[in-house]
């Protein structure tokens, strides 16, 4: 993302978490996410790493990779959903594993993300404080 591009970072950051088991893939996540003015919560790699960070912290949304170490994320999309917190699915895989029914109507998108649609994915999913 270039200077010209980068859009200006909120008053208050939003605390984000980002399940991903990726390094390369989560360190792209963790530093584009940065320049947006987001606190990323992680990134967590693991289901039980992704649990407890979805449990302890204080958030404003979540970006999840579907299938990560440990199974899927839908463990954790559970936590995040009694807390009411908004979150994303992200997945590599042109057919990714399934996921409850519950989370059907849970937004999903392709990675890898372009800087656009991560601007959009901040601005429309996860609210300021």
């Amino acid at each position: 993302m270039t200077a010209s591009s980068t859009p200006e970072a909120p008053a208050t950051a939003r605390r984000i978490l980002l399940v991903e088991d990726n390094y390369l893939v989560a360190s792209m996540l963790q530093q584009k996410l940065g320049s947006l003015g987001c606190d990323v919560v992680g990134p967590a790699p693991s289901v039980e790493k992704g649990i407890q960070l979805a449990q302890d912290q204080t958030l404003q949304g979540a970006i999840l990779d579907i299938n990560i170490l440990g199974g899927t994320s839908a463990p954790i999309a559970d936590v995040l959903a009694a807390r009411n917190l908004p979150f994303v699915f992200i997945t590599g895989y042109a057919s990714p594993p399934s996921l409850p029914d519950a989370f059907e109507q849970v937004p999903r998108f392709a990675k890898p993300l372009d800087d656009a649609l991560l601007i959009t994915i901040v601005n429309n999913q996860f609210p300021r404080n």
